[in-house]
């Protein structure tokens, strides 16, 4: 006691830090000690099942040598270029090492729904890795992988949060307009997989009615939702009635496949991908919904566990008075089902569609299945040639593009859908409605008709707010977003993704008048889609930003 006394307490911290500093262990160590031997050496220990099935022991003996560079025992894994861990370093390293795509709990949609021959993520049967043992892993393979130095920060560890996919959410009933409600309904454990229905719902409203928005939540594993609208006059089905397209062991059911396929009686009204969104149109646009229609509600969910899970569905369709709207919005698709992908062979179908008419886009998202691997729309001709309008990589929940100000095609002008497919399977594949199958789909609203003077500055609404689109946009590290307030405001700016789920807090803080600037570095990211949203005060304004490593 009398040493420590005398050294002082400043100096005897320096010492004890000192003392931390010198004991820091490599960054290969750390993860063998703190995250493998809690979470993976109790199924990958030689003799398991564990290991023999995957070929994998992590072990401190032989861990290291038995990851890097090694081509994993999964066949689609190994098939589609991966390794264990890659040591070729920087960002796309962790794309290719299959163990970081094995236990990236955050990725789990992508995981499952891009690869389901990867098996399950890890550690099976335990707590998926915390926030701060994937990020330390994800900084360890990005600087190559090295078994000695340190090239991340321990700190990491410290965040101790745990993935946890987004709640499903029942809605309250709209103020003004009109609320479904589908299920709860079973999903079969199918051959295929599959459950897809059309349900009637009539609407017995005599006037024509506004729709300026609209919300729709759906429990996990849905993989769309749509309402289609009939015609007032049209011959419709019974109401309130499950119309399967197929039967739980595969079977088509002719009548509901004919109606999707061919005959639609119906016409695309609105709908989502996404487990949950949000949607108001501008001020001044609705979509017309004329009186004596009815709605086709077509709800497609996919289960690829062995057991029966629950499907729901909650839509609110959001309205205003006639004398509200000045422009009236409708929806529209470009399609291509005359394609085939082979066998064991990835393929890119591009097909070019032409505008008839002059349209201001408002949404735009594609639609494809499982053997989707990016989705890129392009314009082709006028102000918007050769720009990438849309991408993205994710098949079950491709994001939904907002554009404000909308995005003008001129008649004559086109745009270009180009697709990848990755058909793994023996077997051709074609158009159809099983995931399993294909579609190559753009949906987008629009309106027509001369734009109001504010809307021809990008961004700026009358009262002076603008936000910009990022640039560069796609970008593959940072990006710069500019925006503008017309007096000192509170500016928050934010980064969300497709679920809804904040990235980053990029800004918050009161502004002078005029226009500034924030970087978003997203390195740390995966590639996709992402929303950058800027409020300040009572003004609202969204950008969309494409991420592509």
């Amino acid at each position: 006691m009398k040493c420590m006394s005398r050294l002082g307490l400043p100096a005897l911290l320096l010492v004890m830090l000192a003392g931390t500093a010198n004991a820091q262990q490599d960054t290969w160590d750390v993860i063998q000690t703190r995250i493998f031997d809690n979470n993976c050496v109790q199924c990958h220990v030689a003799g398991s099942g564990f290991a023999a099935q995957s070929g994998l022991v992590l072990t401190a003996d032989v861990s290291y040598d038995n990851l890097i560079d090694v081509p994993p025992k999964n066949s689609a894994a190994a098939k589609a270029g991966l390794v264990r861990i890659s040591s070729v370093g920087g960002l796309p390293a962790p794309h290719l090492s299959f163990l970081w795509e094995k236990v990236n709990a955050p990725n789990q949609a992508h995981f499952y729904d891009d690869h389901p021959d990867y098996g399950s993520l890890m550690p099976l049967g335990l707590p998926s890795l915390t926030t701060g043992e994937i990020n330390y892993l994800t900084a360890w393979i990005e600087a190559g992988a090295p078994e000695n130095g340190i090239v991340a920060d321990e700190a990491l560890l410290n965040d101790d949060t745990r993935y946890e996919p987004p709640p499903f959410t029942p809605l309250d009933p709209p103020a003004q307009g009109m609320q479904f409600h589908v299920g709860p309904f079973d999903v079969w454990p199918a051959e295929v997989h599959d459950r897809e229905f059309l349900y009637y719902e009539p609407f017995e409203t005599t006037e024509d009615v506004f729709v300026s928005g609209y919300e729709i939540s759906m429990r996990p594993g849905s993989h769309h939702f749509i309402l289609y609208n009939y015609p007032a006059g049209v011959s419709t089905p019974p109401p309130q009635t499950y119309r399967d397209v197929r039967q739980p062991n595969g079977t088509l059911n002719a009548a509901p496949l004919l109606q999707l396929n061919v005959l639609f009686p119906f016409r695309f009204f609105v709908g989502t991908q996404t487990p949950y969104i949000r949607y108001q149109f501008p001020e001044g646009v609705a979509l017309r919904l004329p009186a004596g229609s009815g709605f086709d509600l077509n709800s497609h969910s996919v289960n690829r566990s062995t057991e029966t899970i629950t499907g729901e569905v909650y839509a609110n369709i959001y309205t205003v008075d006639e004398e509200d709207v000045d422009f009236f919005a409708s929806p529209g698709n470009f399609n291509n089902m005359g394609f085939e992908l082979p066998p064991n062979q990835v393929t890119t179908v591009s097909k070019t569609f032409t505008f008839g008419e002059q349209q201001h886009i408002l949404q735009m998202w594609a639609h494809a299945h499982e053997r989707m691997t990016e989705f890129r729309i392009e314009g082709v001709g006028g102000k918007n040639d050769n720009k990438l309008l849309y991408w993205t990589n994710d098949w079950e929940h491709p994001p939904l593009l907002h554009l404000d100000p909308p995005l003008t095609f001129e008649a004559g002008d086109q745009v270009r859908l180009v697709t990848t497919y990755n058909n793994t399977t023996d077997r051709t594949i074609r158009f159809g409605l099983l995931s399993s199958d294909e579609m190559q789909f753009m949906f987008y609203q629009y309106f027509t008709g001369e734009l109001p003077t504010s809307t021809e500055e990008e961004g700026v609404s009358p009262d002076g707010f603008a936000l910009a689109q990022n640039f560069p946009n796609p970008f593959s590290g940072s990006t710069t977003i500019t925006y503008q307030v017309p007096q000192p405001t509170q500016v928050k700016i934010r980064v969300y993704d497709v679920l809804g789920q904040e990235v980053q807090l990029l800004s918050n803080q009161t502004v002078p008048a005029g226009k500034h600037e924030v970087a978003w570095d997203a390195e740390n990211q995966p590639s996709g889609v992402y929303f950058i949203v800027m409020e300040a005060g009572a003004v609202i304004k969204t950008k969309t930003a494409f991420l592509i490593k």
